[in-house]
């Protein structure tokens, strides 16, 4: 059994995806089956069942992802205080958050570990708030940045920050329907939002379930990624409803407007996730303190 198999193991597990973990493993599909299938043959059972659709993990493969994914915890420990000495800090951050805290309230915290901590390396990975939850239980990541995901109850949940929602229109479309939008009337509007199962998604839903005028409108638009949500809305074909940080520049560039309504949708409220007592080793106990809640 090689320590190389089982990270690509790890990383199949985590991803859902053969050509996924190839991607983030800089190898080919076929290399990635072949660590998956030497490590079968190692252990003398099957650990993934793939179908044309999907992979899921067998009993055993299940069995093997919690030992597996201590091992490779040990293993970096090992390595991390092998490196440290004469060094200071040094390791690795391993964290995931959801897109609004990865790339809106993380990178300052992040630029100052570039700039001050030359021997810590950052890997960030973007899911959403119940991948993370589920990334953080299972000891893929060190710590998760989110919104609360229930049925979680072995993990810790710290409030970091809570975001407002607003309703926004590229300033040119906002041109175009001024005397409505202004009274507050978004009837005639198309609606581009988050998929189901992203808190942005839930806000928009609450907020177009509100409107008298919800049952007749046209069906949402459902895109997976909040860039090109605002993209299209910035191309005229819509507005949305997100978090302000994804919008802000825009509007202060005057590209969009924000349209007040008489009840504005919820905020949303993030947090760091990570498992309850366990013990911090440098780089976290550091990353903690950067972020004010060591």
């Amino acid at each position: 059994m090689k320590i190389s198999h089982l990270n690509t193991f790890l990383t199949v597990a985590s991803t859902g995806s053969f050509t996924r973990a190839a991607q983030d493993l800089f190898m080919t599909q076929p290399t990635v089956s072949h660590h998956i299938q030497a490590l079968e043959q190692s252990l003398g059972y099957q650990l993934i069942i793939r179908s044309s659709s999907n992979m899921r993990l067998t009993a055993k493969g299940k069995q093997l992802l919690q030992k597996a994914s201590e091992i490779m915890r040990l293993i970096g420990e090992i390595k991390d205080n092998t490196a440290t000495r004469g060094k200071g800090i040094c390791g690795t951050l391993n964290i995931a958050a959801s897109s609004v805290m990865g790339t809106h309230f993380l990178p300052p915290t992040l630029k100052t570990i570039l700039e001050k901590y030359h021997y810590v390396d950052i890997s960030l990975h973007f899911g959403t708030a119940h991948s993370i939850a589920t990334w953080t239980q299972n000891g893929f990541i060190d710590l998760g940045f989110a919104p609360r995901a229930p049925g979680f109850q072995r993990l810790k949940f710290t409030p970091l920050h809570a975001e407002p929602c607003i309703l926004a229109i590229s300033a040119s479309r906002h041109a175009a329907h001024r005397t409505e939008l202004e009274d507050g009337n978004c009837e005639n509007q198309p609606f581009i939002i988050r998929e189901k199962g992203t808190q942005a998604h839930d806000r928009a839903i609450q907020w177009l379930k509100k409107q008298t005028w919800y049952p007749h409108m046209r069906t949402p638009t459902i895109l997976y990624d909040m860039e090109s949500i605002k993209n299209l809305v910035l191309e005229g074909a819509g507005m949305t409803i997100l978090p302000h940080c994804c919008v802000k520049r825009d509007i202060e560039q005057g590209l969009m407007k924000e349209v007040k309504t008489r009840v504005a949708p919820e905020g949303i409220s993030y947090f760091m996730i990570e498992r309850e007592n366990e013990s911090e080793d440098d780089v976290i106990a550091m990353f903690k303190q950067l972020l004010g809640v060591a």
